[in-house]
C-alpha cells in the first residue's frame, strides 16, 4: 500500500499466509490460480477457494484501483466497523488518531498481504488460508479522492471469499528464489534479504515484526545515484522532499499482519529497485521508510 497516512501526496495511482507457507518437499501438482480483476467499471473476484495455499492473479484496469487485499474478521467484528477503521487509518491527522487508528484495525482483523499491480501487467500472490469467511478489498477505495476513485463509506471495493476445506495439502506452493523478512532491530526496522531475486522466480516476504503490520512496496530506481539514505529522508517529509521514483510504479503486497507470510509474483526487468514500506509505526506513526526500512535491490 502506498501508505497508511498519506494525503494529498499523490495524484496518480502507483503485491498472508502462515510464515511455515514454504514446504521442503515439491509439490505433486499446482493448483489453478484464481483471477481478480479490478478496475473503476467494476471488481471481478472469486466467490470460494480450497484451503491451503491459494494463489491469486491480480490485474488492474485503472490507476486508481491495484492494491487488493484478503483480510480476516475476528470473532464478533462486523464488516462495517472494519470498512471504518480502515478509513480512519488513511484519513486521521494527528500521531495519537493515526496510533489509535492502527491499533482497532488490527483489533479487528488479520491481514493476509495481497498484490500491488500496475495497469497492462500482472502480479500475483499466494496465501496459506485455513477454511473459514474472508474479504478481498480494493485498499485504495479507502485512501481517499487523490488516490482511488473515492467511493462513499460502504460503497468501497469489498467482497467474500468463502474458503472451504480442501482434499489436498495444499499443492501448488511455490518455491521462490529469495526471501525478504521485516524485522525489528537496534537501529529500527529493517528488511533482511536472503537468497537473490530472480526475474522469473517469485519472492517470499515475511514480516516478522512485534506488535506491527507491514507492507512491502517496490519500485525501479531509473536514476542510478539515488541511495537508501535518499529513499529515506523522502519518507521522512514526503510533501517537501523530491520523490526518489515514480510512484505509479508501485508493486509488492499490501499489508500483513505480524507472524504472517506471502508469495509474491511481480513482473521485474533487469535494474535497481527499492524495497520500502508506507506503514505507519505503532510507536510514533512515521512511515517505517522513515525509520530506516529500506532496502535496494538489484535484479540481474
Amino acid at each position: 500500500m502506498s501508505t497508511w497516512t498519506r494525503r494529498g501526496l499523490l495524484t496518480a495511482g502507483t503485491a498472508t499466509g502462515a510464515v511455515a507457507l514454504i514446504g521442503a518437499g515439491s509439490p505433486p501438482r499446482r493448483r489453478e490460480p484464481l483471477d481478480i480483476v479490478t478496475g473503476e467499471d467494476g471488481f471481478s473476484t472469486p466467490a470460494t477457494a480450497a484451503a491451503g495455499a491459494v494463489t491469486i492473479r491480480v490485474r488492474t484496469t485503472s490507476t486508481r484501483t491495484g492494491i487488493v487485499g484478503i483480510v480476516r474478521l475476528r470473532r464478533g467484528i462486523g464488516e462495517a466497523a472494519f470498512r471504518r477503521h480502515l478509513r480512519d487509518v488513511f484519513e486521521k491527522e494527528s500521531p495519537e488518531d493515526v496510533i489509535q487508528a492502527s491499533e482497532n484495525l488490527m483489533a479487528d482483523a488479520e491481514l493476509f498481504g495481497g498484490a500491488m499491480a500496475v495497469r497492462g501487467s500482472q502480479s500475483s500472490f499466494t496465501a496459506w488460508l485455513p477454511p473459514g469467511p474472508y474479504l478481498v478489498l480494493e485498499y485504495k477505495d479507502f485512501e481517499g479522492p487523490y488516490i482511488g476513485r473515492n467511493p462513499l463509506p460502504g460503497a468501497e471495493y469489498v467482497r467474500p471469499l468463502l474458503v472451504h476445506a480442501a482434499d489436498d495439502d495444499g499443492a501448488g506452493r511455490p518455491r521462490p528464489s529469495a526471501t525478504v523478512t521485516a524485522v525489528d532491530t537496534a537501529r529500527g526496522p529493517r528488511f533482511v534479504l536472503e537468497g537473490r531475486l530472480r526475474r522469473d522466480r517469485s519472492l517470499r516476504y515475511v514480516n516478522a515484526m512485534r506488535g506491527q503490520v507491514d507492507e512491502l512496496a517496490v519500485y525501479p530506481l531509473t536514476d542510478d545515484s539515488v541511495t537508501e539514505a535518499d529513499i529515506q529522508t523522502f519518507f521522512q517529509d514526503t510533501r517537501h522532499t523530491p520523490k526518489p521514483f515514480d510512484l505509479a510504479a508501485q508493486l509488492g503486497t499490501p499489508p500483513l499482519s505480524p507472524g504472517r507470510s506471502a508469495v509474491i509474483e511481480i513482473p521485474l526487468d533487469q535494474g535497481r529497485y527499492a524495497l520500502t514500506s508506507w506503514v505507519t509505526s505503532m510507536k510514533d506513526a512515521q512511515h517505517l521508510s522513515a525509520h530506516g526500512q529500506v532496502l535496494i535491490i538489484t535484479i540481474p
